[in-house]
């Protein structure tokens, strides 16, 4: 059984020791610079209180679902979470099976987190249905944001999953479908979509012009032109707008006085004594 070791706080003994042996011989921002070298020497160690094994070794020895079992039990019981069992379950040849098991069952929001996070770090495919599935279902923010990322990474490969499900989506969550449609290239079906979501969404003009320079498809120019002759713009969707033009191939060069925009203001750093 994998004991329940708070390996940070013994890393922070490690650094103490150090600190204490090299009074007068380093000085305190050397330290700080040299945490890294030291983190990695730590995990050269043999620990006591891990059976005599190196953090490496010790969580290396078990089993990918062994090692998820003691991810949870930190979870639950409030101890810090070490790199080193993460790098364990990342680096586990079994580890991409029991992650994506681990997270299609009902786990805390935290260990479904972390172990998204090491999905995302060996870069596992298989995960991307159920990714999709977050972004869908009834999840928090935080872990639809996370799949989204992933998702947006990999959006040709589930572009027409993303697409059908798009149809019957509520707004909130076409929000997230179109953010990793915008991931895909050279589909008019996206495109449409992407300038819809555009014109529906006149209040986040930085995302969504951000959406149509990130596709880029220089047919958008004539609604992102449109949409930057609006006199009512402030003056950052201004510049979110003409940046989109810019990276399109287009050019924005009409003068607009934007002194009285507080956005401008706070932008140019113009205090109210300034004016």
């Amino acid at each position: 059984m994998i004991k329940i070791i708070d390996v940070d706080e013994l890393f922070d003994k490690y650094i103490s020791d150090y600190v204490y042996s090299n009074i007068g011989k380093v000085k305190p921002e050397e330290i700080e610079n040299k945490i890294p070298e030291l983190y990695e020497k730590f995990g050269t160690e043999k620990l006591p209180e891990l059976d005599g094994k190196t953090p490496s070794d010790y969580y290396g020895s078990f089993s990918a679902e062994e090692l998820l079992e003691c991810l949870k039990k930190h979870i639950e019981t409030g101890v810090s979470v070490s790199d080193f069992l993460c790098e364990a379950l990342t680096l586990n040849m079994n580890s991409e099976t029991a992650l994506i098991n681990a997270i299609s069952s009902d786990e805390s929001e935290e260990f479904t987190l972390y172990a998204m996070n090491m999905l995302m770090e060996i870069g596992s495919l298989k995960c991307l249905n159920r990714f999709l599935e977050f972004v869908l279902w009834d999840y928090s923010g935080t872990i639809k944001e996370l799949a989204t990322e992933y998702l947006r990474a990999h959006a040709e490969t589930v572009k027409e999953s993303v697409l059908e499900q798009y149809k019957d989506a509520d707004k909130t969550i076409k929000e997230y479908l179109t953010e990793i449609l915008a991931g895909t290239k050279g589909d008019d079906r996206v495109f449409k979509i992407l300038i819809d979501e555009f014109v529906l969404n006149a209040d986040k003009i930085p995302v969504y012009a951000g959406y149509l320079a990130k596709f880029g498809d220089d047919r958008a120019l004539p609604f992102l032109l449109t949409a930057i002759e609006n006199e009512k713009i402030n003056y950052a969707d201004f510049e979110e707008l003409r940046f989109a033009i810019e990276a399109l191939g287009g050019t924005y060069d009409k003068e607009r006085d934007f002194k009285r925009d507080k956005f401008y203001k706070k932008i140019k750093g113009i205090s109210k004594t300034d004016n």
